[in-house]
């Protein structure tokens, strides 16, 4: 995804077409059980709140992370993102879900804020980098919208996290809610792609790009239903933490990949982050102070 920013592939396209290779083979697959008399879609209520956290992930969630990756950088972006996922996360879940968040923890995300401000004064030189590999002025409100934008998906993606853990620990299954929530995206900005785009400059999409997006999908498919399960095993505060693993891999990907700058504060919040997600205790050590949900 981030790739497809070198090429100035639309936001709302790139992530329309990668969320589309989740609901085909997921989709074939639920009408496969539908045909053996299994419907394992959920119904009212919960069907209602999957379906509209699932367009609130698109808009607010994919298509901001998508375009803060063509502004400040992987290196920044997703560090950033997944800081308010694990910090958004133990307030959801403590709230909603009732999931008590260790001492240890809590200090942990303490040291996640911090490390979302260095990631924020660190941004101006990826920014600036992107921006002169783009032929533009660089722009310093816009780089903070980058970071802010990564934190506000960071947000929404920890309230999808708290709701696939309220569904598949009812009656939903897992492919049911990857189906839902992926599909949101599908009609969700496949409309806002033929307004701003235009039929004939989607189709006109190079096919390298295509091929990045599909791929993208691909992996998007296996990974988010890896997510769900883990989601029905443990805590969501937990999960996100385990998730956050890729934060160092991102990192090393932007500055050896995309050539993004190694500024001292980039390192120092990335560092700081990688810290702050490795002191949050496992749900093994929290036994005694976090009961299941």
């Amino acid at each position: 995804m981030r790739q497809l920013t070198t090429g100035d592939c639309d936001p709302f396209w790139a992530v329309f077409n990668r969320e589309l290779v989740t609901p085909v083979f997921v989709g074939l697959w639920l009408l496969w059980q539908a045909a053996r008399g299994r419907n394992a879609l959920p119904k009212g209520r919960e069907l209602g709140l999957l379906l509209a956290v699932g367009l609130l992930i698109q808009l607010a969630g994919n298509v901001c992370v998508q375009w803060s990756l063509g502004v400040v950088g992987l290196a920044v972006t997703i560090p950033a993102m997944f800081g308010a996922m694990i910090t958004c996360g133990a307030i959801i879940g403590r709230v909603w879900l009732k999931e008590r968040v260790s001492t240890r923890s809590i200090v942990a995300i303490a040291v996640l804020l911090g490390s979302l401000a260095l990631l924020g004064v660190g941004a101006e030189a990826s920014g600036r980098s992107i921006a002169t590999a783009k032929s533009i002025a660089p722009d310093p409100l816009l780089m903070v919208l980058g970071v802010a934008a990564a934190g506000l998906a960071g947000a929404v993606y920890a309230l999808l996290s708290a709701t696939i853990r309220r569904s598949v620990t009812g009656n939903t299954s897992p492919a049911a809610v990857a189906f839902l929530v992926t599909l949101m995206g599908v009609v969700g900005l496949g409309p806002i792609c033929l307004y701003r785009l235009g039929l004939p400059t989607m189709m006109d999409t190079p096919v390298e790009q295509f091929a990045l997006m599909i791929a993208a999908g691909a992996f998007n498919l296996v990974a988010f239903l890896a997510l769900i399960h883990g989601l029905q095993r443990t805590a969501v505060f937990h999960a996100n933490a385990v998730n956050a693993s890729q934060v160092a891999m991102a990192a090393v990907a932007g500055l050896a990949l995309f050539a993004e700058p190694p500024t001292a504060w980039l390192l120092l919040g990335v560092c700081l982050t990688i810290v702050g997600i490795a002191s949050i205790d496992r749900p093994a050590e929290a036994v005694e102070e976090i009961p299941p949900p």
